[in-house]
């Protein structure tokens, strides 16, 4: 048979030899036709991902689950009763559920330094904005009376100042004739 494959192979012409034998007379290759390596994307991003995912989600959530299954089997809710009178509850005893009480304890900020917050920063604004009002009069003063420069220039002599203001009345006083 194995004489036989080599005739009767694909595109082989054969021929009959005397004797019953096979011999192939012209031996026709047809290479690379429909037997052909597909090239595909990888697909090691998105596997790597999807490991990545399943992995995360269970060193986060199967954890979580269990921590919020115990405290909700074995501590469970909280109950009201009565307060004494010398005792101020915290602001995180107000809730209910024990995680919100742990997440009210060291994550939230307390409604009361929220508020001084608040203040502060109201404090703030408002001495700027006094600051701003106190520069503005300043300078509407400055530039009212002819004052000296501000506070922000090189300091200089006040007697020429002063000499210049007195030059300034006395031609104001020749041209007019009247004493400023």
């Amino acid at each position: 048979m194995s004489l036989m494959r080599p005739a009767f192979g694909h595109g082989a012409r054969a021929v009959l030899v005397r004797g019953g034998c096979f011999a192939s007379k012209a031996l026709v290759r047809k290479m690379g036709g429909h037997n052909r390596m597909q090239v595909l994307p990888s697909r090691f991003d998105w596997e790597r991902w999807k490991n990545d995912v399943h992995l995360y989600l269970f060193l986060g959530f199967v954890p979580m689950g269990l921590l919020i299954a115990f405290c909700n089997l074995y501590i469970g809710p909280a109950e009201l009763s009565d307060i004494p009178d010398d005792y101020e509850p915290m602001p995180w005893e107000y809730y209910k559920s024990p995680i919100e009480r742990w997440f009210a304890r060291y994550v939230y900020e307390y409604p009361e330094r929220k508020y001084e917050r608040t203040l502060h920063i109201l404090w703030v604004e408002k001495m700027k904005m006094k600051n701003r009002e106190l520069d503005q009069k300043v300078r509407a003063l400055m530039h009212d009376r002819q004052d000296y420069k501000g506070w922000y220039y090189t300091p200089v002599d006040k007697s020429r100042i002063d000499y210049a203001r007195e030059a300034q009345r006395h031609f104001q006083e020749d041209v007019t004739g009247t004493r400023v």
